[in-house]
């Protein structure tokens, strides 16, 4: 088996609605990157990350698994979640080892749960408040958005079950990037921002020992397929 380095390991995790397509999405990059022959299909069975009976006959992921293919010699895991409500706690573990997370919107029904539409607003309004801001008038808008982001924040942390240490940590590292935009500062410093996002996340370093994790343990006795 080839071994890769830490700086050639990448861990991605697909999170969505249920039914928006994660699964079939994933098979579609297995196949594109040559990590299997054919394209797997969720109405016919025949995906690598659904192999579990219950979820060939149910046409659901319900629990998450893993696949990985090679693109541009970096190895990239694959973690497919589940998107049904009562198996949301696989989708929250695959968050904790990821490098980085694929939002998956249906392009027929689009953000169609509440919930969903109140994660993706807050997504887009904690990357507005950090983004730089040239005039008072721009900065007068974040200084609206902030109290009602912090507090979707603080209400989704508190959910997610995060410890108080990391909490805490996070939230200081955002402040310090919300008041470099307050400032006016020509572009917030991006170590902030992204110590913000790892003290949140406790993001492992990427190697092939992460994924030994909860929400990998059904990958390690899953073969990638050659041929469906």
């Amino acid at each position: 088996m080839k071994v890769y380095d830490a700086a050639s390991l990448r861990n991605v995790a697909l999170v969505g609605h249920s039914g928006s397509g994660k699964t079939q999405l994933v098979s579609a990059l297995l196949f594109d990157a040559g990590a299997v022959t054919r394209l797997g299909k969720v109405d016919e069975g025949t995906t690598v990350t659904d192999y579990d009976e219950e979820e060939i006959a149910r046409k659901h992921t319900l629990s998450a698994s893993v696949a990985y293919a090679e693109w541009n010699k970096t190895k990239i895991n694959f973690i497919d979640t589940p998107g049904m409500a009562n198996f949301l706690s696989d989708a929250r573990a695959a968050l904790r080892v990821a490098d980085a997370a694929l939002v998956v919107v249906g392009a027929r029904d689009g953000r169609e749960a509440e919930s969903w539409k109140q994660a993706l607003q807050t997504m887009d309004d904690l990357l507005e408040s950090i983004r730089p801001k040239a005039t008072v008038e721009e900065r007068r808008g974040v200084a609206r958005i902030i109290p009602a982001l912090l507090k979707r924040l603080r209400t989704g942390v508190t959910e997610s079950g995060i410890e108080d240490a990391v909490s805490q940590a996070f939230f200081q590292e955002l402040m310090k990037c919300h008041t470099e935009v307050m400032q006016g500062a020509k572009a917030p410093a991006a170590e902030p921002a992204k110590a913000a996002a790892d003290t949140l996340t406790k993001k492992p370093v990427a190697t092939d020992s992460t994924l030994k994790k909860p929400v990998a343990t059904r990958a390690a006795t899953k073969p990638i397929r050659t041929s469906l």
